[in-house]
């Protein structure tokens, strides 16, 4: 959305909150007013390589930027990682944050900023709003199947206007779903045979490597060739693009979503990923979900931050000097 006002159904949450954005490489934050209107916004980079301890005093920095004034009644944090938002504790994590995995992320940052936080997965953050706006529409509860393919493969499950997290926070996590085309590939949770080491912009990568024998330093080096038409880039995209898309279709028939959602960066780079991701997505459906498509999301580059923002009125607040 081009503005700084959300709907209400997805950004308002009643009252002035903080929403905060932890990737691997930066912080985002903004302050929302009660209905959603953003106020006030902060970027910084991510201390990633310097432990927990200086990643949630940057998060706690991040936060006293945006409210200097202590308008804030509490805070919501989309962060990278396995999160259980009922625990407050991110339960794995890969080294993109050195020491990330088995920490109080709850109650450690409810000590560092004195406002009550609500924390989950970057990614279900993120889809929070996608699924207020659905619900919106199906006053029973509508049902998402949501997946951002990026560095890595992230997503969201919601089944009748629910959000599912699982055992230790784990739910969605798509990218850890077996996929034939990934066979015998390592993936960085340390099986083998997982989607995100062939669907994933650095999975990509890797697949035009072992196709081409030349470099690739990055997805969009390939997506380039592949407009030149270089068939082991072509590949690769349509490879990894097609795998998604059989992932979601089996979910798809698993779980019967009235909206499937395609986000992150991957998606980006044009309708060759997308009409392959498309094509294999509709040939796995059963009869009564023909017609279904996948859609790109409903908001933009704030979707995190106001995702998080929401996670305050929807998941357990942690308060600080509570006993871990």
């Amino acid at each position: 959305m081009s503005d700084d006002r959300f709907r209400p159904a997805a950004g308002g949450t009643g009252a002035t909150v903080i929403g905060l954005d932890l990737g691997g490489t930066k912080i985002a934050a903004a302050l929302f007013g009660p209905d959603g209107t953003v106020l006030a916004r902060h970027t910084r980079p991510t201390p990633a390589r310097d432990g927990a301890a200086a990643v949630l005093d940057a998060l706690a920095g991040a936060a006293a930027a945006v409210d200097p004034g202590r308008l804030a009644t509490a805070l919501g944090v989309a962060a990278a990682g396995v999160v259980d938002p009922r625990t407050g504790m991110v339960t794995s994590a890969t080294d993109s944050i050195l020491g990330w995995a088995g920490t109080a992320l709850g109650t450690g940052l409810a000590d560092r900023t004195g406002y009550p936080v609500a924390c989950d997965n970057d990614v279900r953050a993120t889809a929070g709003p996608e699924l207020a706006a659905l619900t919106a529409r199906h006053p029973g509860g509508g049902s998402l199947l949501f997946v951002a393919v990026g560095t890595g493969v992230g997503g969201a499950v919601a089944v009748d206007g629910r959000m599912l997290h699982g055992a230790s926070g784990l739910a969605g996590h798509l990218g850890h779903l077996s996929s034939p085309e990934a066979a015998g590939l390592a993936c960085t949770c340390g099986a083998t045979g997982h989607l995100e080491v062939i669907a994933s912009g650095p999975g990509i990568a890797a697949h035009y490597e072992r196709l081409a024998g030349a470099r690739a330093d990055r997805l969009e080096t390939v997506a380039a060739r592949a407009g030149q038409g270089d068939p082991a880039a072509v590949r690769a995209i349509t490879t990894g693009a097609a795998a998604t898309g059989r992932v979601l279709g089996g979910l798809a028939n698993a779980l019967g979503p009235d909206r499937v959602v395609v986000g992150g960066g991957v998606p980006r780079i044009g309708p060759l990923y997308g009409d392959a991701l498309t094509a294999a997505f509709t040939a796995e459906l059963m009869p009564p979900l023909r017609g279904l498509l996948p859609r790109a999301p409903l908001y933009g580059a704030d979707a995190a931050v106001l995702g998080a923002a929401a996670l305050t009125t929807t998941l357990p607040l942690h308060h600080q000097g509570v006993l871990r």
